[in-house]
C-alpha cells in the first residue's frame, strides 16, 4: 500500500517545493508546510526529531522521487536519486543541491525517511500556484 500511495503524491510534492524561491520558513517547517499542503499531515517534528525517527515516516535505504532526506539539523525532499538531488529551505532561499557534495557530505550520513500513509482520506491536491501562495503566505513572503 505504501509504494502505490507515495508514488501518487511524490511528483506533485516536489513540483510544489521547486516551486517555492524564498521563504523564512527554516528546513523542518518547510517540509511540514509542503506535506501539509498535499494533505498528507504529521504534526511538526524538527529535523533533529526526524532523523532519530517518527510515527509519521519509516525509515528506508533506497530513497525514490518525495522521500525525505535527514540530517542532525536539516531536511530536505529528495527529488532525483539518480542524480542524488534533493530540494530544501535555507537562509539564502530554498535551493537544490546535491547530497554527495563535500558541503553535505561533512554534515554525516544522512538517513531517508518515506511518509507512512494511512487508510484516511488525503485531501484533494489544489491548483499547484495556489498551495505555493499558501506556503508563501504563511511564511510572510508573499
Amino acid at each position: 500500500m505504501n509504494q502505490p500511495a507515495h508514488r501518487q503524491h511524490a511528483e506533485k510534492l516536489v513540483e510544489l517545493g521547486l516551486q517555492i524561491h524564498e521563504t523564512t520558513l527554516d528546513c523542518s517547517h518547510f517540509v511540514n508546510s509542503l506535506f501539509n499542503a498535499m494533505g498528507l499531515f504529521y504534526h511538526y517534528e524538527p529535523s533533529r526529531v526526524l532523523y532519530r525517527g517518527s510515527d509519521a515516516f519509516r525509515r528506508i535505504y533506497r530513497p525514490t522521487v518525495g522521500d525525505l532526506i535527514v540530517w542532525p539539523g536539516h531536511v530536505g525532499i529528495v527529488i532525483d536519486p539518480e542524480q542524488k538531488k534533493f530540494v530544501s529551505a535555507l537562509r539564502s532561499g530554498v535551493k537544490v543541491a546535491s547530497y554527495t557534495s563535500n558541503y553535505w557530505r561533512r554534515k554525516g550520513r544522512p538517513r531517508f525517511l518515506r511518509y507512512r500513509f494511512t487508510d484516511t482520506p488525503v485531501l484533494a491536491w489544489q491548483t499547484s500556484s495556489g498551495i505555493s501562495n499558501e506556503i508563501m503566505s504563511k511564511s510572510g513572503t508573499e
